[in-house]
């Protein structure tokens, strides 16, 4: 029987059926924002954990990939969360997204034919697993979706970037403090209080002064109002329909993304 070692490993992507497999979330977009509930039953909004400063790694594979397998079985996403996320120094979160819409929770117990489960995804996995079902599944789409196995990180700002699946350990952990760096702002710059009244639609910053521009985006990511260096403490907003938005301050430091409800 051929053995082959672990550092020799090829994994390639499976391209989705009828798309190209160029096709991805250009990095430097603003990551779309998401609720989704794991498998053990709970529930995770994406900005809450960037609001904390967390950076996201969003991986999306399918159950029966084998590639996506070969990619697991590395344990490079199960070693980031172990030394770096909740519990251990809270950089980051890992976000693992099941694609394929026939598989359930047999295939990913790895109940099933070759065909329809690479293997057992859970037993060992200490970061959450979301099997994606409608009407949940326009996520894929948000992300851009057209093959797998996919990684994004996405930095506390919502600015997101493409992980290659060669990357070690060592390489995503500076993907990640380049994140915390470049989100980096110091006590002086911080905006301090951020709020959105609904009653006057007005977003609310007090101190506005360190504030270069507000930019607000839609749950998608797009860009609906610029807003140039506020004058005041208070801010006309009108983005329309009402509903949820980011709203993400530029200072000469970096960016602050908040979420509201308007209405």
């Amino acid at each position: 029987m051929l053995t082959i070692a672990p550092w020799k490993l090829l994994v390639v992507t499976i391209t989705l059926p009828g798309l190209p497999a160029s096709a991805q979330l250009p990095d430097g977009s603003t990551a779309p924002d998401f609720t989704l509930t794991d498998i053990s039953g709970t529930t995770h909004h994406l900005y809450d954990h960037l609001n904390e400063g967390r950076t996201v790694l969003l991986e999306v594979f399918a159950a029966h990939c084998p590639t996506c397998w070969a990619y697991h079985q590395t344990h490079r996403l199960k070693t980031m969360h172990e030394q770096y996320g909740p519990g251990a120094t809270d950089e980051l979160t890992v976000l693992a997204l099941e694609y394929d819409q026939w598989n359930g929770m047999n295939e990913l117990m790895g109940i099933g034919d070759p065909w329809v489960t690479a293997g057992d995804w859970i037993t060992g996995t200490p970061y959450p697993i979301f099997n994606v079902e409608d009407p949940d599944r326009g996520v894929f789409t948000d992300y851009a979706v057209t093959f797998y196995p996919v990684i994004y990180k996405i930095c506390p700002d919502g600015l997101t970037e493409r992980v290659l699946t060669s990357q070690t350990e060592m390489q995503l952990h500076q993907l990640v403090q380049d994140c915390q760096a470049s989100t980096a702002i110091p006590d002086e710059a911080d905006p301090g209080a951020i709020w959105f009244d609904p009653v006057g639609r007005r977003l609310v910053i007090e101190r506005y002064r360190n504030v270069q521009g507000v930019e607000v985006l839609d749950l998608q990511g797009r860009t609906v109002q610029r807003i140039q260096q506020p004058v005041g403490r208070s801010t006309s907003v009108s983005p329309s329909p009402p509903g949820v938005y980011l709203f993400r301050l530029w200072t000469e430091d970096g960016a602050v993304v908040r979420r509201f409800a308007t209405e």
